[in-house]
């Protein structure tokens, strides 16, 4: 198998050859011509709810991330018990909730070209959790690693991240999204992301705004 690093140049060479190819990398490891993304996945990264059937499917509908049985007799007594009402739909694996939910909605959308909706992230969460964020990826804006977009999705450069996503009133240079640059910050994605994970880990106020508000 190639080394870390000789998998980093394949993964650059392979997001050259398709770009001159004029397919579109519109997520982490997919590419295509415009106007073919795939419509399934894209579910899955929007955070969309969806629903799934068969061994070991995993849906996720009103919040609630559930499971079927993997194995073709639990999954038959599964059914049948359902049929007669003596189990729950949903499975039961519990509802997503605040900090749990964030992080879903920042690692999904950093996975993708279109990147993060901060005005969506902030109607969500509240904007101090917004701020902290923009804060932690400061230095790989200045590196290149994450990129600004405006509402048109143009790339912008900024001088400061919180003020142009919360005062600017030019729209031209506010910040309205948030991505990873291709391919080197999808190449340290996971790493990227695991800074939002630790910010959002440790913000206390990490619901959702609607129900802050109503706590």
């Amino acid at each position: 198998m190639p080394c870390e690093a000789q998998s980093a140049e394949f993964y650059k060479m392979a997001s050259r050859m398709l770009s001159d190819a004029n397919y579109n990398h519109y997520e982490i490891s997919s590419y295509c011509k415009s106007g073919y993304e795939c419509k399934h996945n894209f579910i899955y990264w929007k955070n969309e709810p969806f629903y799934a059937f068969g061994l070991g499917s995993a849906s996720f509908v009103g919040g609630l991330r559930f499971s079927r049985p993997r194995k073709v007799n639990d999954y038959i007594n599964f059914v049948q018990n359902l049929e007669n009402g003596l189990v729950d739909s949903s499975g039961g694996d519990g509802n997503i909730h605040g900090k749990d939910r964030a992080m879903d909605v920042v690692m999904l959308s950093l996975r993708t070209a279109q990147g993060l909706d901060l005005k969506s992230f902030q109607e969500s969460f509240g904007s101090s959790l917004v701020l902290c964020l923009l804060e932690v990826y400061k230095p790989y804006v200045e590196s290149g690693l994450v990129v600004c977009l405006d509402e048109h999705r143009r790339t912008i450069i900024v001088n400061d991240l919180n003020n142009s996503f919360l005062y600017n009133t030019n729209t031209e240079k506010r910040v309205a999204y948030i991505r990873l640059s291709d391919p080197e910050g999808f190449l340290l994605s996971n790493e990227l992301i695991a800074l939002a994970f630790g910010v959002i880990d440790s913000w206390k106020d990490c619901l959702p705004y609607q129900e802050a508000k109503a706590t």
